[in-house]
């Protein structure tokens, strides 16, 4: 499974599809909500990841909880969820929004550490101004 816009190119053989989709709301994330792309086949696929990438192996029941801009890609082993953050405080004032993804192992998961909105966030102060 591969974020949204992962998917580059890849040989013959390599299958593309959807693989999730979940509706979170109008302005969460741009409207379209949650996709994720399901990778299957035999060859070689490129895909892009943001930032800095790190790897987790997830043993069996084990759960990592990250930001969803932040999750590249997962085996299809892991068992994957959207969760909404617990806690009127967290929501309000965690700075992260409202949801998480939940990511069960056992399986490898490639995190991003730029997402693209993060990054023209960063950018942004060094940017001409207008006029």
């Amino acid at each position: 499974m591969i974020h949204r816009h992962g998917f580059l190119c890849g040989t013959p053989g390599i299958e593309l599809g959807a693989g999730f989709q979940q509706s979170l709301g109008a302005g969460v994330f741009g409207g379209a909500g949650f996709i994720l792309q399901k990778m299957a086949g035999s060859g070689s696929a490129w895909i892009e990841l943001g930032g800095e990438i790190v790897t987790y192996d997830l043993a069996q029941g084990e759960t990592l909880r990250v930001h969803p801009g932040h999750v590249g890609m997962f085996e299809d082993t892991v068992d994957f969820e959207i969760t909404r953050i617990k806690g009127i405080a967290n929501m309000l004032f965690g700075g992260d929004g409202i949801f998480l993804a939940a990511l069960t192992g056992p399986g490898r998961i490639w995190l991003q550490t730029l997402t693209v909105s993060n990054l023209a966030h960063a950018i942004g102060p060094f940017l001409p101004g207008k006029g």
